[in-house]
């Protein structure tokens, strides 16, 4: 599959939707919408939240705890729907007791009827409830990467959601979030920035007070953090942008299209980059307000093409209403992909999409009970603390005055560390665990010691480093052939190195569209690497994606499958 049929636009076909083809996307969608599963015992949710009896009260009260586990602090709850999942509706007075126990219900479990969403049905009214925990141990973290061609309105957009207020049209929001004089002055970004949106229990922005995102009163009173990383968009910059997308483990990516400019090549590569590591993709039309109507029907259309093709197959839902937010919330199909129309200068839709982004449920399976691992993404020096090193708790704890294993080093070793102590979101805590960003500073280590890819370890995990690796490679995109020699630069998680292939299972050579079971050795140094983790291959235009398969401490036999390596395949030093 070569990246023209999996990202071209000029051979997508017509540009009119045939009828056929609509209510073939229909039938699909209904099938990619997630039903809510409700207790078999009942036979619907009119009888069992109206006047239910105490045992009933006790079996809901216990259903809702373990919902709000499984969403790390938040569950959605539909009232009058049938045990099938279809909206049957109950009358107004039925709807208001229903309401009740559910308050009743949330309160048991340390939570708040945080959202109500009320619409009709065929037999009365139906509401979609957002349950959400606010104890002080509980805050969800969602981390989305802000991607798109440059000049489409990124940075623009991290600081009208963050700071609340809208732009002038010439840039004067972006300047507020950049990090660096030359940024301010091209108004291009370069490298990743960080920026946090709080909700509170009930869904209200944290962030619009007197004080406007001051962080530590940000922390305390948000139960749902949204970190936005916004990335570079420009190409020279490629490298930077692939390094967030791999290392900082977003939920989600937020994929901007400017309407005036469309589909560019590099919207297609950052698309084509979140694909390959199975980031579900939100794309946001941005510049409304200046776009001609007959252009922004194009870009849409568009999209809709590049988005429906075989190495893409994505649903697209043009939303225009909470509705069609909740729509798009309910499927847990990544198949789904919400589409909003936006303007940072109007701020036509704005509201629409914090709402969205408030529904947003957490996407990754972190580990807090495992031992600890965290990847470092950056150091610094600073006069009075020491060494810092930030990164990303993967996971398991961490804490002040813990003892881990900093590496590997340039020999595939690890030293014992202390960590001083931690910060995250610029305030100082007791503790970070999986799925958050923080700064620690780490005792009697010199800033050269350290560098990106290096992870922090529990040392019961007794960890090593390896400097060959198999790969099941799928070539996305190479004008010319593949064979043994070819030196491209590996991105896995915060590891980015140039690595040799030194041999491909039955092939000599491959090609676009390929697939194959590769070894490849680390030109430089070992790295700390884990099987199953995604990798992309980088050199220039050319595209690779793999998934690890095996890890190797030293020169093994080369591997005998093609795909599906047999369990023993590299069992010498391998883990």
């Amino acid at each position: 599959m070569n990246e023209e049929q999996q990202l071209d636009l000029s051979k997508s076909g017509d540009t009119d939707l045939k009828e056929a083809k609509d209510m073939q996307d229909i039938a699909e969608l209904c099938d990619l919408i997630k039903l809510e599963e409700f207790d078999p015992t009942a036979t619907a949710e009119k009888q069992t939240l109206v006047n239910p009896s105490p045992e009933r009260i006790q079996q809901l009260t216990a259903q809702m705890k373990n919902r709000l586990d499984e969403g790390q602090g938040e569950t959605f709850w539909e009232v009058g729907y049938d045990e099938r999942g279809f909206p049957k509706g109950v009358s107004e007075e039925e709807l208001k007791e229903s309401l009740k126990t559910l308050e009743e219900l949330a309160k048991a479990n340390s939570a708040i009827v945080s959202s109500v969403i009320e619409n009709k049905a065929e037999n009365g009214r139906v509401a979609q409830v957002l349950i959400r925990q606010y104890t002080d141990d509980v805050c969800m973290d969602l981390r989305i990467a802000v991607c798109g061609n440059v000049d489409s309105g990124k940075s623009t957009l991290v600081s009208v959601l963050t700071r609340g207020v809208f732009d002038n049209g010439r840039g004067s929001s972006r300047a507020s979030i950049f990090q660096h004089k030359h940024e301010i002055d091209t108004g291009r970004t370069s490298s990743i920035s960080m920026q946090t949106l709080g909700f509170d229990e009930k869904g209200n922005v944290v962030n619009y007070t007197d004080n406007n995102c001051v962080s530590e009163d940000l922390l305390k009173s948000s139960k749902k953090l949204l970190t936005f990383i916004d990335l570079a968009g420009h190409e020279k910059y490629l490298k930077t942008t692939v390094s967030g997308l791999t290392g900082q483990q977003p939920d989600y990516a937020l994929l901007l299209i400017g309407s005036n400019m469309g589909i560019t090549r590099m919207t297609k590569e950052h698309l084509g980059i979140a694909l390959a590591l199975k980031i579900p993709i939100i794309v946001l039309i941005t510049k409304i307000d200046m776009c001609p109507q007959n252009v922004l029907q194009e870009t849409l259309q568009n999209l809709y093409k590049v988005l429906k093709l075989p190495g893409v197959k994505k649903m697209p839902i043009l939303v225009k209403n909470v509705n069609d937010a909740m729509t798009c919330i309910k499927s847990d199909s990544e198949r789904i992909c919400p589409i909003f129309l936006i303007s940072n200068v109007s701020g036509k839709n704005i509201d629409l999409l914090k709402q969205y982004l408030n529904f947003l449920p957490v996407k990754k399976d972190w580990r807090p009970n495992d031992p600890t691992e965290v990847v470092i993404d950056g150091d610094y020096y600073i006069t009075g603390v020491g060494t810092v090193v930030s990164g990303t708790v993967i996971s398991g704890v961490v804490k002040p005055n813990c003892t881990l294993l900093l590496g590997p080093d340039a020999n595939g070793q690890y030293i014992p560390v202390q960590v001083k102590t931690i910060q995250t979101k610029r305030v100082p805590v007791n503790s970070v665990s999986a799925g958050q960003s923080a700064a620690m500073a780490i005792k009697k280590i010199k800033r050269k010691m350290i560098r990106k890819g290096m992870v922090l370890v529990d040392p019961i995990l007794n960890p090593e480093s390896y400097w060959e690796f198999d790969v099941d490679l799928l070539v996305l995109y190479h004008s010319t052939t593949i064979k043994t020699g070819y030196q491209p630069v590996v991105h896995c998680v915060t590891v980015r190195q140039s690595a040799t292939l030194i041999h491909i299972s039955d092939k000599d050579v491959l090609r676009t569209g390929d697939r194959a079971l590769c070894r490849f050795r680390f030109l430089f140094r070992p790295e700390y690497v884990k099987t199953k983790a995604r990798l992309i291959f980088r050199e220039g235009r050319t595209k690779c994606v793999g998934t690890l398969v095996a890890v190797y401490k030293d020169a093994s036999p080369p591997p005998v499958a093609v795909a599906d390596p047999p369990a023993n395949a590299g069992s010498q030093n391998k883990t």
